[in-house]
């Protein structure tokens, strides 16, 4: 998580979303199978970087 989250700062938003995922599949689920506070940190973290990293195309491209 410290990673991606210094990555984020630097605007590395795809490495970071990397970084992240790594923590999701890392982190333990709980026993009732539901996703664990890590998991669920990690996956709101990734989206964020994922919306970030989209490339946006103008009018003046198309």
């Amino acid at each position: 998580m410290n990673t991606g989250k210094s990555l984020e700062d630097r605007k590395l938003y795809r490495r970071a979303a990397e970084q992240y995922n790594k923590a999701f599949y890392i982190a333990k689920p709980p026993v009732n199978g539901a996703l664990s506070d890590q998991q669920k940190i990690s996956s709101r973290a990734t989206d964020r970087c994922l919306s970030k990293a989209k490339i946006k195309v103008t009018e003046s491209y198309l």
